[in-house]
């Protein structure tokens, strides 16, 4: 994760009940870098370029990290719509952003990422590196209903992070990440847009220690539900697909995570590790 987000959260609220100002958002420091008097005489789509370079050097967008929507850029930087539209353009030109109809501008990835991914690992055309790949958080939920998650997590009610995973822009993924709702509320603060970009094992590990030293894994082919089919734009004769279900474990082996990925029948492989990732 690039950004201190709970810290960023909690200094928002302290700051907030003391009058004080928060510090500057990423999109308010790209308008302070676009309206720098120093850069005036530039068209206002070169300075929008410029700035959101900066801002991604800065690391307040990671490798696979989905930006605002362009009109929430326009709103915020004070510029019109085709202005934004126009820099992102030639950002995507220049392969540091990814731009995907429907489905918004994400940052390239670069073979870092990789090294944080654990389970959406497909194999490239070379047979050996991974391919990138983009989330898209879709809803945040707190269940009270029984299922699989809370059986494992023993928990009364779970938090349900779902993200669609498009992979290389060739096809889409569906996560479904699980929690305990009543250990991990603070979760619940995070500002949803971030859920396009952090990773929830390494929150976890962060601010609540509890890393996750190892996990066990399950497969299964089964033919999709007509939500997840709508999720994955799936038409119903190519519902047929794959799930792993992934058993996370912290400390003393107690149960942290509970995930299921759904993934439509597509040709490249899944490289699928089972390993202990920490001590």
């Amino acid at each position: 994760m690039s950004v201190d987000l709970l810290a960023l959260m909690e200094h928002r609220k302290v700051a907030a009940s003391r009058g004080q100002a928060a510090p500057p958002s990423a999109l308010e420091q790209v308008r302070a870098a676009v309206e720098d008097p120093a850069h005036v005489d530039e068209p206002r789509h070169v300075r929008l370029r410029a700035a959101l370079l900066d801002a991604l050097a800065a690391g307040h967008w990671s490798p696979g990290d989905k930006l605002p929507p362009e009109r929430e850029i326009a709103l915020n930087v004070g510029l019109s719509l085709g202005t934004v539209q126009k820099a992102l353009a030639r950002l995507a030109s220049e392969r540091v952003l990814l731009r995907r109809h429907g489905h918004g501008t994400f940052v390239s990835g670069n073979p870092a990422q990789s090294d944080q991914l654990l389970h959406f690992r497909f194999v490239g055309d070379d047979g050996t590196a991974v391919v990138p790949v983009y989330a898209e958080a879709i809803d945040r939920t707190v269940l009270h209903m029984r299922g699989a998650w809370s059986q494992f997590l023993r928990a009364q009610s779970c938090i349900r992070i779902r993200r669609r995973i498009n992979v290389a822009s060739e096809f889409d993924c569906l996560s479904e990440y699980y929690i305990d709702s009543e250990r991990f509320r603070p979760i619940l603060d995070l500002p949803f847009r971030e859920l396009h970009r952090v990773v929830i094992r390494n929150l976890l590990a962060q601010y609540f220690n509890a890393p996750t030293f190892s996990f066990t894994q399950r497969i299964h082919a089964t033919m999709f539900s007509d939500a997840v089919r709508a999720i994955l734009k799936l038409a119903k004769q190519n519902g047929f697909g794959m799930v792993l279900e992934i058993f996370s474990y912290t400390h003393h082996r107690a149960p942290i995570s509970f995930q299921s990925i759904y993934v439509p029948a597509v040709a490249r492989r899944l490289e699928i590790p089972s390993m202990t990732i920490g001590k």
